[in-house]
């Protein structure tokens, strides 16, 4: 079965309703119109380089240009995690915590994935390795960023409420414990969602591309399952390393809140 095409002016046609919504969001008073516009354009221009680049990557078999493809996704994740924050760390210090995170969680599994189960020869090859990092990144990214704001936010606006249990005796763990379970109800709430309506609600991206390009639908849902696994090991570990890296930067070494350190997000 042949995959249909679609050309540049079917796009076209479709940007206009996207431009329509912005129109009806702005007569409703959604103030945030401007960067939904600037973000659609992004999209289009990064997904047009990323995709003339990846042709080139695809065919050159080349290690080192796919790891040049994985250092510039890992790096533009660490950059948007900073982005997403209300109250970030300074001397690019959300940035660091995001990285890390990532790192720690998305790219172990993405390379424990691509070297154990699915074994493709090489074991680097550019058709599974870099799409599988960056379905694992993207959703490992929304949950890091949003466990990190939920922490440092409700950790400045909780100020009084953590030192008086820190007054009490209690650790620095201790007295920020009633925040971590919220951040993390927080960041895993959207990736239970994603599970939980799965094959009934919706058909994830991995499996609807898949099946739209002619894969065995078996086939395309084994693969998008192992996906989920990935996503749901990621995302939950990445958030905890996120919320145990703030955390220590959040107390000095005598367990005391520091939470002025932090910058508010222009």
């Amino acid at each position: 079965m042949e995959m249909i095409t679609l050309t540049y002016w079917d796009l076209a046609g479709l940007s206009l309703i996207t431009v329509f919504a912005g129109g009806l969001l702005f007569l409703n008073g959604f103030e945030h119109t401007r960067q939904l516009a600037v973000a659609s354009v992004r999209m289009v221009v990064q997904l047009l380089l990323m995709g003339v680049w990846l042709s080139w990557v695809f065919y050159s078999d080349s290690l080192l240009l796919v790891g040049l493809v994985s250092v510039i996704m890992m790096t533009f994740a660490g950059y948007e995690i900073l982005k997403r924050q209300t109250y970030r760390f300074p001397k690019l210090g959300s940035f660091w915590v995001g990285l890390m995170s990532l790192s720690m969680t998305a790219l172990v599994l993405t390379l424990g994935t691509l070297i154990l189960i699915i074994e493709p020869e090489p074991w680097f090859q550019p058709q599974y390795a870099i799409p599988l990092l960056g379905m694992i990144l993207g959703n490992s990214m929304t949950a890091i960023g949003l466990g990190l704001n939920t922490l440092t936010q409700n950790a400045v606006q909780q100020k009084d409420v953590i030192e008086a249990q820190l007054a009490l005796g209690k650790s620095a763990r201790e007295s920020m414990a009633f925040l971590k379970r919220q951040s993390l109800h927080t960041a895993l709430i959207p990736v239970v969602n994603m599970l939980a309506a799965a094959g009934v609600v919706s058909l994830p991206g991995m499996m609807t591309g898949q099946i739209l390009a002619g894969v065995d639908p078996i086939e395309a849902v084994k693969y998008q399952i192992m996906i989920m696994f990935l996503v749901a090991t990621s995302t939950a570990t990445g958030v905890m390393i996120a919320l145990w890296l703030a955390q220590k930067r959040l107390f000095d070494t005598r367990d005391r809140l520091v939470v002025e350190c932090l910058v508010k997000n222009p």
